[in-house]
This record gives structure tokens, C-alpha cells and sequence, in this order.
């Protein structure tokens, strides 16, 4: 029993240090999450650059210390379901207004979303790979202070899959 529990810890510290990658990440989204639709970062992107065409919302539901260090442009940072449904009902907003949620690489935001479904909203997009691959891309950025290109790595195992040149934390 005791060489079962030290193989289960040794094996979950390994996969924490290695097991983490794009692919991993996207089997758990969609084993976890299925019925959520994604948008790429490309495609975000242009949405950005045909401005004329309009913006969905654009929600980041990462932890504030994350987003204060970078965020999408215009993007609202509101953690959960039930505060993106109350943002939207204050705003007169109906169900079918276009929302695009992202976090640091997908995960969080997924979970959001699945929620934003169960709510009634019907067209909600999860960003595929979220702002880490936005930032790996070197796609812009912003915080209190204007452009940036620092991402907040969010933990030591998912911080492997954003550049560590782009890695920042917040001040205490």
C-alpha cells in the first residue's frame, strides 16, 4: 500500500512538471467541457483589427493580480458566471449577446463558459489557448501603465507553456 501511494505521488509530481502541454490542456477542456465552442486567438485578433465589424464582449476571468500585470484590450475582468450575468443584465443586454471569455491557457474560462451556457446565454466562445498563446503570438496587450508584452505565468506547471521571457508577477 505504501510503495502504491509513493508511486502516485511521485508520478503526479512528475506529470506536474512535465505532463503539462497544449495537448494535454485541450483533452482536458474537451473531456470536461464539451459543448463549449472555442475562437482562435488568429481569428480574435481580426476581429480586433475590423473594428467596424464590432467587438463581442471580451471577458478575462483570471484573478485581478493576473490582470492588472496584462489583459486584452476592452476586456472586462470579472471572474464568474453569475458576475458576467449580472454585468449583461444591468447593461440590457440580452442572452445572445456575443461573448469571448479567456484566461491564461483556456481551462478557467472554459468553466465559465459551460456556466454562461447552463445560464441561457447561447453564444458564448471560450479563446483557444487563451492569453498565453495571445502573448506567445506577441500579439498586443495592455495594463494600467499602456502597451505591454508580460503575461502573469498563473503557476509553476502551467507557466511551461508561455515564454518565461514574457513571465511577470505582481508587486507585494
Amino acid at each position: 500500500m505504501l510503495n502504491l501511494i509513493a508511486a502516485a505521488s511521485v508520478s503526479s509530481f512528475f506529470f506536474g512538471l512535465f505532463g503539462v502541454s497544449w495537448e494535454t490542456v485541450d483533452e482536458k477542456i474537451k473531456s470536461e467541457f464539451p459543448a463549449v465552442q472555442t475562437v482562435s486567438t488568429d481569428a480574435l485578433l481580426m476581429r480586433y483589427g475590423a473594428m467596424d465589424d464590432g467587438l463581442p464582449l471580451v471577458i478575462d476571468v483570471r484573478e485581478i493580480d493576473e490582470f492588472r500585470i496584462s489583459h486584452l484590450d476592452d476586456s472586462l475582468n470579472l471572474e464568474s458566471a453569475d458576475a458576467i450575468a449580472n454585468m449583461i443584465t444591468q447593461r440590457g443586454l440580452s442572452k445572445d449577446t456575443e461573448i469571448i471569455v479567456y484566461c491564461s491557457v483556456g481551462y478557467r474560462s472554459a468553466r465559465v463558459a459551460a456556466d454562461l451556457q447552463s445560464l441561457g446565454f447561447t453564444h458564448v466562445l471560450n479563446l483557444e489557448h487563451s492569453l498565453f498563446e495571445w502573448a506567445n503570438k506577441g500579439y498586443p496587450m495592455i495594463n494600467s501603465s499602456g502597451m505591454t508584452d508580460k503575461v502573469h505565468p498563473f503557476s509553476r506547471a502551467w507557466s511551461v507553456l508561455v515564454d518565461e521571457s514574457l513571465h511577470a508577477y505582481p508587486d507585494k
